[in-house]
């Protein structure tokens, strides 16, 4: 058994692992908040530092630039350059937690997060090229890196910072010195921990070697990505009976009894599953997505799932401290939440596999708002109802980091789906600048009203996702050119 591709996509899952520190931020801002109150601002707020993660989300917006010199420069390249400035960018924040608040944003908030930027998109395209027949499934194993890092990462920062267990002040606030001295150093704990996860990744990292004679194609363009499948259709073609037990076909010869109707029935009932090594896809490029309605589907599907992502990751220990005195269990909740999303992302790839990308979006975006309208009833159920809730909102979350980068995939092929999936997350985070101007609104009318206006942009996205397409465009313009392939087949002649 080949073991290449394997290590190739365990080298694709550390990377994502040691950049998802960055959505520890919840489990962290108790913290980070209480040390700034304490030695920099006096009346610093959970709002203002929220404004780190605005910034993440913010500078996330280059994500289709980082897909750019991927092409431009080599994807093994960009993410080395990517993994320095990240680590970076959190060890720094050493130095700039103890001088300023704006410091700390702009190395917590925007440096890292410049080599997050540079990092994300090119582990699924790899692992995606690795396992083109199992997009789903590779998209959830290397995006449950990202989910899993809480896992650890949350228990580093709790017994770092806080090993005795302390609890919060009333106004949910630490002013212990014992905790509040530790931060700092934490940020070099953890850009530590993240650099030799990353050197380890990029060293098992490996791309799809490419024949000299594979060419990118447009929209209107098909590629054929293994030559055997050529071989073949022109020895059947020929009136040879030839088996090959990587690539099949379902064309026939002239001779054949079976009808044109019945070759292209066939044709498309097998689409997906004629070839194991080798298929046949388009390649949309970034220009010609922008033509399709899918895009702008995607995009606002995308936007109506971050919000929650964001407004969850930021607050939910800070909600839970509301009536939860025991630092360790909401820290524990956090840990197992990201266990639970990135056991997830596994199964909602297999399920988008099976299904499809419409029926697995609706199913998730149904669960999350139901979830979030009811989140408000949690203190009713103490400590088991609220993990069972929050871990049941994450267990959707890889909505955003699975299914629409496979869906991207598969809508406008693997070549360009760094750079588009880039435009997607683009508009996505783009609404991140409206969480300034509606949170510091929101909360002070309380819990029940953030969790309801959360609850409604799901709903949105919900409404939707109805709207895309059983059969989108790219499917179509593959039904065509196979239907005209078997119309050739039977004069002899088949177009590639």
């Amino acid at each position: 058994m080949e073991v290449r591709p394997y290590i190739a996509v365990g080298g694709c899952f550390l990377i994502y692992l040691a950049i998802g520190t960055l959505v520890t931020f919840g489990n962290l801002t108790p913290y980070l908040t209480s040390y700034l109150r304490k030695r920099v601002k006096e009346d610093t707020t959970y709002e203002e530092t929220s404004w780190i993660f605005y910034a993440f989300s913010t500078t996330s917006l280059l994500l289709y630039l980082g897909g750019k010199l991927g092409c431009v420069i080599g994807r093994r390249r960009i993410m080395i350059i990517g993994s320095c400035i990240f680590s970076f960018g959190i060890a720094v924040t050493y130095y700039s937690t103890q001088h300023s608040f704006v410091a700390t944003i702009i190395t917590y908030g925007v440096i890292d997060t410049l080599g997050f930027v540079c990092c994300f998109g090119h582990p699924v395209v790899t692992a995606i090229e690795w396992f083109p027949t199992k997009k789903g499934l590779v998209t959830g194993i290397v995006a449950s890196g990202f989910a899993l890092t809480p896992l650890f990462m949350n228990s580093v920062q709790t017994f770092f910072v806080n090993p005795r267990n302390l609890k919060p002040a009333s106004d949910g606030f630490f002013y212990d010195d014992e905790i509040i001295e530790n931060v700092p150093a934490l940020f070099l704990v953890m850009g530590s921990i993240n650099g030799g996860i990353l050197l380890i990744g990029l060293l098992m990292y490996k791309e799809l070697p490419r024949d000299s004679h594979q060419e990118e194609t447009t929209s209107s363009e098909l590629t054929t990505v293994c030559e055997a499948s050529k071989q073949l259709r022109s020895k059947e073609l020929s009136g040879q009976n030839t088996k090959d037990s990587d690539c099949r076909t379902t064309i026939r010869n002239e001779e054949s009894s079976t009808s044109l109707e019945e070759d292209i029935t066939r044709m498309n009932v097998n689409e997906k599953h004629q070839y194991k090594n080798c298929h046949i896809e388009l390649h949309i490029s970034p220009k010609e997505a922008l033509k399709m309605k899918e895009f702008y589907l995607l995009s606002t599907v995308s936007i109506c799932s971050f919000y929650p992502f964001m407004f969850l990751n930021a607050f939910y220990k800070t909600y839970g401290q509301t009536f939860i005195e025991d630092d360790k269990f909401l820290a524990t909740t956090g840990s197992v939440a990201a266990a639970v999303h990135a056991l997830f992302r596994v199964i909602v790839g297999l399920i988008q596999d099976k299904l499809s990308y419409k029926l697995t979006i609706l199913l998730l975006l149904g669960v999350k708002t139901v979830l979030l309208f009811s989140l408000v009833v949690t203190p009713y159920g103490g400590q088991v109802m609220y993990i069972i809730w929050i871990c049941g909102i994450f267990a959707t979350f890889p909505l955003i980091f699975v299914c629409i980068p496979a869906a991207v995939a598969e809508v406008f092929g693997t070549t360009h789906t760094a750079e588009i999936f880039g435009m997607v997350f683009f508009t996505s985070s783009s609404s991140s600048f409206l969480f300034p101007l509606v949170f510091p609104h929101i909360i002070p009318l309380g819990w029940f009203a953030s969790f309801c206006v959360t609850a409604a942009v799901s709903f949105i996205g919900l409404l939707v996702a109805i709207l895309f397409p059983e059969t989108h465009r790219t499917q179509s313009l593959i039904s065509e050119k196979n239907k005209a392939n078997i119309e050739r087949s039977r004069y002899g002649a088949v177009e590639y």
